[in-house]
């Protein structure tokens, strides 16, 4: 098959994005039975990366966007505006490209993409009317009022968005259920994120007493307020029992509030982009993820689990992964219980061992590449069958 894909991020195997990471693998596993063309936003400095790209891509149709350490408020406007015309430029691929399936990496990739005769997909990584729904409640008085007001915004985009696609992947069984709760005629199924792409069998030492959060930052402000209340709420409480704890807050892109932190105390590390994944994950001694507002870093997560570090996270941290708490992995929402909850892995050798096995086996068996590579060619193959009509959704 001729095979376009549409993606926010530029796909790599080194990428600073869990997302760009899961499309490059997805691109090299398909290539191997499909002609692959892609469609990619990208850093202007990104450039070169498109090589590593051009063995298993027919043809790229680049998009560039400027790099910016910092934005302001009229970058983030061009942002936005970069969002729409990416979105164009993609549909107008679609439109002359003759292609026999479509598959779009990220809502936000589709804001201007019509509804084609080409069975079209769309990998929804990210609920977004999700986090826009759940900060209407954490918001008072006259912000509580324009909270709702965003979140009817960003449910409607979204609803007709998912309309003018074939099929919706999801990421977790939570998020088709809460798409289907929001358009029940939705054909959404669930394509979990394949997890331990970059975890190997190497060995190394744990670092007594170090506390690992991993995410991406730069545009992601979820992440960074996630870092900075695990610091200022949580840290000083596991503190007050293990005085030697020390917290890495890597990945890539880290802001000022971030850097300074390391400046200010010398038991906090920011390295920045990671470049051996695998021994910052089995290095440390716990893997936290003060997933606040849904959504988040589910790969970080399950690339955790999947490197035998024991995991804490939220509920919301947990919702896209369905590990059983106290079993896979630790589960709490407020400071004392997410400190007690680390603390306890700290002192407690044999739950963190017995956390780092079920969270490993756990995520063998849901989240291999094998199976996702499989599943989602099983779909291609139902979307591009000679019987289209009966294919939910393609009305």
């Amino acid at each position: 098959m001729k095979i376009l894909f549409v993606s926010l991020f530029l796909p790599m195997e080194k990428s600073y994005h869990a997302g760009g990471r899961y499309v490059f693998e997805l691109l090299r596993q398909l290539s191997r039975q499909h002609e692959i063309h892609l469609a990619t936003r990208l850093q202007e400095d990104e450039f070169p990366q498109l090589e590593e790209l051009r063995s298993f891509c027919r043809e790229i149709h680049p998009y560039p966007y400027p790099e910016k350490a910092a934005r302001g408020l009229l970058d983030n406007a061009r942002l936005i505006g970069n969002y729409f015309g990416f979105s164009r430029f993609a549909d107008r691929l679609i439109r002359t490209g003759e292609y026999d399936l479509v598959q779009v990496e990220w809502v936000e990739s589709a804001l201007l993409i019509g509804k084609s005769a080409t069975p079209m997909v769309l990998d929804a990584h990210d609920v977004i009317s999700k986090p826009a729904e759940r900060a209407v409640g954490r918001a008072h008085g006259l912000r509580r009022a324009a909270a709702r007001l965003f979140s009817l915004l960003v449910r409607t985009v979204e609803k007709r968005i998912m309309r003018r696609f074939t099929t919706i992947l999801t990421m977790s069984d939570y998020d088709r259920s809460y798409l289907l709760s929001m358009l029940p005629g939705l054909d959404a199924r669930t394509v979990p994120i394949p997890a331990g792409l970059d975890i190997g069998d190497r060995r190394y030492e744990r670092e007594e007493n170090t506390i690992l959060f991993l995410a991406s930052y730069r545009y992601r402000p979820v992440n960074v307020a996630a870092a900075l209340w695990f610091f200022r709420e949580v840290l000083p409480l596991v503190r007050a029992q293990i005085p030697a704890a020390r917290f890495v807050i890597a990945g890539y892109g880290p802001p000022e509030e971030l850097t300074e932190l390391a400046v200010a105390d010398p038991q906090v590390a920011v390295p920045g982009f990671v470049d051996d994944l695998e021994a910052c994950y089995k290095r440390a001694a716990v893997f936290v993820a003060p997933v606040l507002k849904g959504g988040g870093i589910i790969v970080k997560v399950l690339d955790a689990m999947a490197a035998r570090t024991p995991v804490v996270t939220t509920t919301y941290g947990n919702e896209g992964v369905g590990g059983v708490p106290g079993r896979d992995l630790l589960v709490a929402d407020d400071p004392a219980a997410f400190a007690a909850a680390v603390i306890a892995v700290l002192r407690d050798a044999s739950l963190a061992e017995r956390l780092a096995g079920n969270g490993r086996a756990f995520v063998a068996e849901r989240y291999g590449l094998d199976a996702v590579i499989g599943k989602i060619e099983g779909i291609y193959g139902e979307l591009t069958g000679r019987d289209r009509g009966s294919v939910p959704g393609d009305q």
